[in-house]
């Protein structure tokens, strides 16, 4: 049986959990103050059932946090979802897409700008604008439902999709 994350359930998540600069997040999993991007798409695709963090995850108290790197990491969760993840199919749990007409509500888009070290944000989409298209969620910078076209590519100079091979 494969691997299937459902959008809704994912984009839910990071409707009610967007707003980290409020405080609004979600206390069960720990939070990077300043660089929590990765962190909080990874939470909404495990929240969406499109991967399990629980084997690799935070465990302890307060003072101790355990985690991989795929979860908090740009590259590194890039290169888990679409490399090193095997579903119960023996595929990768999701696909790279570079074009933004073949991405949905729930995938992952990815940043990249040169000044700022490569590829460096993480975020979901969570909107579709009529007008202004692809809407992302994220924190690191705690934007709802902003226009990728804000961004791209006057601000970044790149961008890539990390999809999820199956879904509903």
């Amino acid at each position: 049986m494969a691997i299937v994350l459902n959008r809704q359930k994912a984009v839910e998540y990071a409707q009610k959990y967007w707003d980290e600069e409020s405080g609004n997040y979600n206390k069960l999993f720990p939070h990077f103050d300043g660089n929590d991007c990765t962190n909080f798409v990874s939470q909404c695709w495990h929240e969406g059932g499109g991967i399990d963090m629980s084997p690799l995850v935070w465990t302890g108290g307060s003072t101790t946090i355990v985690t991989t790197d795929a979860w908090v990491n740009v590259d590194a969760f890039a290169k888990y979802m679409t490399e090193l993840s095997a579903g119960y199919d023996n595929l990768p749990i999701a696909v790279m897409k570079w074009d933004s007409n073949e991405v949905s509500v729930g995938d992952i888009v990815q940043f990249y700008n040169e000044e700022r070290g490569g590829w460096h944000h993480s975020a979901i989409i969570t909107y579709i604008d009529p007008v202004y298209g692809l809407c992302y969620t994220a924190h690191s910078d705690s934007v709802h439902n902003k226009p990728l076209s804000d961004v791209y590519p006057h601000q970044e100079t790149e961008v890539c999709f990390i999809c999820p091979r199956y879904a509903e």
